[in-house]
């Protein structure tokens, strides 16, 4: 849906938030709508990132308002709001005035709740949900369609967590006599998930044997993902779709996993990246790149 907004109206909401913007420019005109630099439509905002954007679409003319990266010339763009996070400065410009995300029940059709769930305000739970358990769910925080959450877990302020998740199962423990015949271990932990956290569809959180599996404030994990039990899982970490972390695996702030598989037991350091495919099958120390089967430090 387009709409016509002014420029003025823009960088006075940018104001607003104490954005450290340079404007270049005019501030009266309007603006009808948005889209990608590649598929430009006349009359709207976009975002050019780098000058190779702007290289691999050549044949866009007249922008009229972009969001730009600091440092990149873009004198294609009639007016321009040049930052230093334009990613996060055009999306949240989507967001405030161009979102038409449909309103929501608080409940869903066919969502169970138990007796002993908690909910703070502005809490939106999907359809087909299952929360049954010692569970507390923090303000602002919205779960989609066809999640499941069991036993004890704790849910903080303003998370996002998208359709199939399964949270708070048992994780995969067992014990093993002599004739190696095994008996599944019962876990008497649960999950805290911390304020701001992202979980994608599909992914699956163990709860904790004794103590609980956490993810630490901010975190992002990508769709499809494995967090096993007892793992401890920093603040703003990013997590890629289809990584696997075993159990008791202890992951440091900012570390980011790109679609890996980490074995048991070990640790992930403090701004630790993991990349594409990787093996990880010892500690990786703080600030460290490791890449490949099994993963060694390139960085």
């Amino acid at each position: 849906m387009n709409k016509n907004i002014s420029i003025k109206e823009i960088l006075e909401y940018l104001n607003c938030k104490n954005e450290n913007y340079k404007f270049e420019g005019k501030r009266d005109i309007y603006i009808n709508g948005f889209s990608s630099y590649a598929n430009y439509k006349v009359g709207g905002i976009t975002w050019i990132k780098s000058r190779k954007t702007m290289e691999q679409c050549s044949s866009v003319q007249n922008v009229t308002l972009a969001v730009v990266q600091d440092g990149v010339e873009a004198p294609i763009a009639e007016s321009r709001i040049i930052v230093e996070e334009s990613k996060r400065v055009f999306f949240d410009l989507l967001d405030h005035f161009f979102s038409t995300e449909k309103k929501q029940e608080p409940i869903g059709h066919n969502t169970y709740l138990s007796p002993e769930v908690k909910l703070g305000k502005n809490v939106v739970i999907g359809h087909n949900c299952t929360l049954d358990g010692d569970i507390s769910i923090g303000d602002g925080t919205r779960i989609y369609n066809n999640v499941s959450i069991i036993n004890c877990v704790k849910i903080g302020k303003n998370c996002e967590i998208q359709s199939g998740v399964k949270i708070g199962h048992d994780g995969f423990a067992f014990t093993e006599d002599q004739q190696f015949r095994k008996s599944m271990i019962k876990h008497y932990g649960g999950v805290t998930i911390e304020d701001n956290v992202f979980i994608g569809g599909n992914c699956h959180i163990a709860r904790g044997t004794i103590d609980h599996t956490v993810i630490g404030e901010g975190s992002k994990i990508d769709a499809s993902c494995s967090i096993a039990h007892n793992c401890r899982i920093g603040k703003n970490v990013a997590m890629i779709m289809g990584s696997r972390i075993y159990g008791s695996v202890d992951v440091g702030d900012n570390a980011y996993i790109a679609t890996a598989t980490i074995r048991n037991q070990i640790a992930i350091g403090i701004n630790a990246v993991i990349g594409m495919g990787s093996v990880v099958t010892k500690d990786v120390e703080d600030n460290a790149v490791v890449i490949g089967v099994p993963a060694e430090i390139i960085r």
